[in-house]
């Protein structure tokens, strides 16, 4: 009998941990600017009973982005970059994370951005959400803005995080976490 989805989120379940990089050439400068949606994408994570076990701000450079990343995924289940994917130039956080993916979930940025239509009009396809899997960690490239960060969170990410995980690693949850 083939599984459902149901059945498959069901087995997947586990505590995930996250970690949220902040893109932002002036926070990572030591601007004192507030990182409001790394620290919403925070709060949700640990609301939906996951860990937050890295928060980082690097600057808009397509090296220190790969670097921080491939890092990150080596050391948590999901790994969220807050902005970088629009059409300035200096967004580069597609072409960074892109280059690292062993695959590319091209659905998750299509859906991101029908959703965004729905919230915020046309300006929804400035955006070049995207996500793919590193090894077994699954990483996802949001635009910063908190309406965005809380929107891909709450309807795309957490439902469906542990679910993508598991998938990423061959439908096994087990992960030997670094000391341990």
């Amino acid at each position: 009998m083939p599984s459902t989805v149901e059945d498959h989120r069901e087995r997947s379940k586990t505590t995930l941990r996250f970690a949220v990089v902040t893109v932002s050439s002036s926070r990572a400068a030591g601007r004192p600017e507030p990182d409001v949606s790394g620290s919403l994408a925070e709060r949700l994570i640990r609301e939906a009973g996951h860990e937050v076990s890295v928060r980082a701000v690097v600057p808009d450079s397509v090296v220190a982005i790969r670097r921080t990343v491939s890092l990150c995924a080596s050391e948590s289940d999901v790994v969220l970059l807050l902005g970088g994917t629009g059409i300035h130039p200096q967004d580069v956080t597609p072409e960074a994370c892109r280059s690292l993916f062993s695959v590319e979930m091209p659905g998750f940025g299509e859906i991101f951005r029908t959703i965004s239509f729905e919230e915020v009009g046309s300006a929804a396809f400035l955006s070049r959400a995207c996500a793919g899997r590193i090894g077994g960690s699954v990483v996802f490239c949001l635009p910063g803005s908190p309406g965005a960060v809380e929107v891909a969170l709450r309807r795309l990410i957490i439902p469906e995080a542990a679910h993508a995980v598991w998938t990423a690693r061959g439908y096994s949850k087990v992960r030997s976490r670094p000391g341990g």
